[in-house]
């Protein structure tokens, strides 16, 4: 329809150069950058992109999964993380998703969609060399996998930071892995646009709590010590971890305002953990002490705890019908989203 229009207003002389969308569809579009852009196993990497019709933007990062070791690195062994882009990962009309939904609170933004095939949660930029050691079917064997997460983003942002120049309203999402890189880029994503009001929440991520420094190390294989952002707020990008994006996002922009949503016993979150050697304690102690951690750096944060295992709710219908404590999801995340004062929901029942 877009294109249709654009030719419209050529043959009438009335041209349409001012209109950053005007070689776009309507709904998504799929854009493969090239360059040094690549999926994890090497292969093509693509995002997408569906133009709005307000001078709001959202920025979505996909979630699936992540890797650090060889056994669960390895596709033919245990993978835990999604390696390639393909039509599998097309943006489906659901939860935050579905623009056909009156409710929705971001249904006239224009949305980019990041999605993710790393195993880096969207803030590597490394190859690494695994290995595996041979078991009764499978020989031992080294490998290469393309953590090359912020320089796949990266394409996606600089894409639209040409077209979409000065949004009145920035919302950085994504979950799982997604609500990872979500809480990474929205800093820099703030710096770049620093005229403009940018909200982040990141869904199903707020349990990764190390001990004895795991997630420092993790993020040491992703090579993300060598993309923090070279500003004060890094000032030591080795003992970087995750409530770090979150304490100097805010503290480097005054225009950035960061939260999270999480199920208080997500199953996935602490398989994940599990990973990590972190076992027998209680999702919810780990997220109250992340929660406490971030709040006493950056008094703005806030989040919503939601009871229950499940991973994940803002690509889920039931995010517009779940309740806690007498606020609903939908709305809250409307009021974060619209830039009004909003409190932490924190699931009396939860404990």
């Amino acid at each position: 329809m877009r294109k249709f229009i654009c030719s419209l207003m050529l043959i009438f002389s009335l041209g349409c150069t001012d209109d950053p969308f005007a070689d776009l569809d309507d709904g998504w579009n799929r854009i493969a950058p090239g360059g040094e852009t690549v999926c994890s196993d090497g292969s093509e990497y693509a995002y997408w992109f569906r133009p709005g019709s307000t001078d709001e933007l959202t920025i979505y990062f996909q979630g699936g999964g992540a890797c650090w070791f060889g056994e669960i690195c390895a596709l033919d062994r245990n993978p835990t993380y999604d390696p390639v882009v393909n039509e599998d990962d097309v943006p489906g009309p659901s939860g935050i998703l579905d623009f056909a939904n009156p409710e929705n609170p971001i249904a006239n933004h224009s949305v980019l969609f990041i999605p993710y095939c790393t195993g880096d949660v969207h803030v590597g930029d490394r190859v690494v060399t695994y290995e595996v050691e041979a078991n009764d079917s499978l020989p031992a064997r080294s490998f290469d996998i393309h953590h090359r997460g912020v320089t796949n983003a990266q394409a996606a942002l600089d894409w639209v930071y040409e077209r979409v120049i000065n949004p009145s309203v920035v919302f950085v999402t994504g979950v799982s892995a997604g609500s990872l890189g979500s809480s990474f880029h929205a800093a820099a994503i703030a710096e770049h646009y620093s005229d403009s009001r940018v909200e982040q929440c990141g869904d199903a991520a707020g349990g990764y709590r190390g001990d004895e420094d795991q997630i420092e190390a993790t993020l040491q294989i992703w090579g993300n010590q060598d993309v923090v952002p070279d500003w004060p707020e890094y000032a030591n990008p080795d003992e970087t971890d995750f409530n770090t994006y979150y304490v100097a996002g805010v503290a480097h922009n005054s225009n950035l305002r960061m939260s999270q949503i999480n199920f208080h016993a997500d199953a996935v979150q602490l398989d994940f953990l599990r990973l990590e050697g972190i076992t027998d304690v209680p999702l919810v102690e780990l997220l109250d002490a992340n929660f406490q951690e971030i709040a006493e750096a950056s008094p703005s944060f806030r989040h919503y705890m939601i009871p229950g295992e499940t991973h994940g709710i803002i690509r889920s219908s039931d995010f517009y019908t779940v309740e806690v404590d007498g606020v609903g999801l939908r709305d809250w995340l409307a009021a974060l989203i619209a830039g009004e004062d909003i409190n932490t929901v924190n699931c009396e029942e939860c404990r």
